[in-house]
């Protein structure tokens, strides 16, 4: 053997002894944050934040954000002067309701509805509630359709304090 292999392995293996004597760190996580669009690849983030909350114990907030700026025309925004309409908050919060059946009701959880641009709200109401993990859908979008498009997983990944789950794919 090499002096550098054997060199290296001791290294190793003086590591791992290290590691071991190191106090077990316990994970917390008290808070979930699940912001969701409906999408398929929001469920299936639902359900990996419904098993991680019930082996935890953690609290979900389920949130969803009424992007104003895309669900109303130009033409129309002005004419608004502003207000944004009470229909797709109502949809917003009968949605977060029927999503609310699917969470056990052991798993204590809550819903909430914001206005503005999803990214930055979801960071904001991540800090605002203290949340330990943010678990949410991704469209799996490659790096030049979301630089065009804009990614809102992305962007709170990026601007997290907090950790962040990404979920991809379709629910089975």
């Amino acid at each position: 053997m090499e002096r550098t292999e054997l060199t290296s392995q001791m290294d190793t293996a003086g590591l791992i002894e290290e590691i071991k004597k190191r106090p077990q760190q316990k994970i917390k996580c008290d808070r979930i944050l699940l912001p969701t669009d409906g999408s398929g690849q929001a469920f299936k983030a639902a359900r990996e934040a419904i098993q991680l909350a019930a082996a935890t114990q953690a609290e979900i907030t389920l949130l969803m954000v009424v992007d104003y700026n895309q669900n109303v025309a130009a033409f129309e925004q002005v004419s608004l002067s502003g207000y944004v309409p009470a229909e797709l908050k109502i949809a917003a919060y009968q949605f977060l309701a029927d999503l609310m059946h699917v969470i056990p009701s052991e798993i204590h959880a809550h819903t909430r509805v914001e206005v503005g641009s999803p990214g930055e709200v979801i960071v904001s109401v991540a800090e605002e509630e203290e949340s330990d993990l943010i678990v949410m859908g991704s469209h799996g979008f490659g790096t030049f359709r979301s630089i065009i498009q804009g990614s809102v997983s992305r962007f709170v990944t990026q601007y997290a304090t907090c950790p962040v789950l990404l979920c991809k794919g379709m629910p089975e």
